[in-house]
């Protein structure tokens, strides 16, 4: 979702920050929808399952990477914004109450 796909390309991208939060904000050329992050089947793909939740993730257009757990999506059309605020609330009690997952 953050990158091109074979039906998507990003015409054009901007990073900042907002009070100490860095935010992207990513221009498609089609109608972008807020990334899951969730696996196609139960059991994983062929290349060997899921990858947890807490090892999850994203490269943005300048080469960041940032964990997908510490991210927040806004999708509106065309535009992708992502927020990096730390880890959620709710990432923080799975993590406690259920460390196995």
């Amino acid at each position: 979702m953050i990158g091109t796909t074979p039906n998507r390309d990003i015409v054009d991208w901007e990073r900042s920050e907002d009070d100490g939060t860095t935010v992207y904000t990513i221009e498609y050329d089609a109608p972008v929808t807020e990334p899951t992050f969730q696996s196609s089947s139960l059991f994983g793909t062929s290349t060997g399952g899921p990858v947890p939740a807490d090892d999850r993730e994203i490269r943005f257009p300048d080469g960041e990477t940032f964990p997908a757990n510490e991210l927040s999506f806004d999708a509106e059309g065309t535009t992708l914004r992502v927020r990096h605020g730390g880890e959620s609330i709710l990432g923080r009690i799975r993590r406690v109450l259920f460390p196995w997952l």
